[in-house]
Parts: C-alpha cells; sequence; structure tokens
C-alpha cells in the first residue's frame, strides 16, 4: 500500500524520514487504537474547561444584548453542537500530536543511520 501526501504539505527534505514516519506511526497509532489515558483526559480536560468559558461568556453576551429568549436558544445550540463535534476535534487533535511524534522519532532514527553510515 502506498500512502501520498495531501495536497499542500510538503514531506520532510529527506523521503526516508517520511518512510520511517510511516512505519513508527503503524506501531504506535494503528487506527482505531485508543490513546494513552492519561494523555487523552488531560487533554479533553483543557478542552473542556476552555469551551465552558469560552461558552459562558458568549451566551452572558447573547442574555445582555438579544434577551432571554435569543440567548436560550443560543445556548441549546450551542450545547447540540458541541457534544456532536467534540469527539471529531478529539481524533484530529490527538492524531495530529501522534504525527508529530512519529515525526521526530523518525527524523532522529535517519539522522542517527546517516551518522554511523558515514562514521
Amino acid at each position: 500500500m502506498v500512502l501520498e501526501q495531501p495536497k499542500g504539505r510538503n514531506g520532510a527534505a529527506d523521503p526516508r524520514v517520511d518512510e520511517v514516519q510511516r512505519e513508527v506511526m503503524t506501531v504506535i497509532s494503528p487506527d482505531g487504537r485508543p490513546p494513552e489515558l492519561a494523555g487523552a483526559r488531560a487533554g479533553w480536560r483543557r478542552l473542556a474547561v476552555i469551551g465552558l468559558v469560552v461558552s459562558a461568556a458568549c451566551v452572558a453576551v447573547l442574555f445582555t444584548v438579544l434577551g432571554a429568549t435569543a440567548g436560550g436558544l443560543a445556548s441549546i445550540l450551542l450545547i447540540g453542537y458541541i457534544a456532536l463535534t467534540v469527539p471529531v476535534w478529539g481524533a484530529g487533535l490527538l492524531r495530529g500530536q501522534e504525527e508529530r511524534v512519529a515525526h521526530k522519532i523518525a527524523d532522529k532514527v535517519v539522522h542517527t543511520e546517516r551518522r554511523s553510515a558515514e562514521g
């Protein structure tokens, strides 16, 4: 199976880094594997706190500016939106984090291989 880079994403300067990164990703993050529990909890906790603060501020502004009916409707819609989209946001954030870690590992592996071949 050949993986292609998404359009607009530049690969590493050395194609070997991208190759090793794909190998590392198959080990540390196969599709469907849950993230490490402690890391996932910390990320969700931060997201929840920020989301609650921003949501409360927005609803307070709507209550003040447009009245109770508009504020109530906006808060119901906001809660529904958050409930439906949080899993997607979380999955995307975790996948991006895993890709960055895999790239760092691959970069170290390739540079170590290169140094041992030269030395």
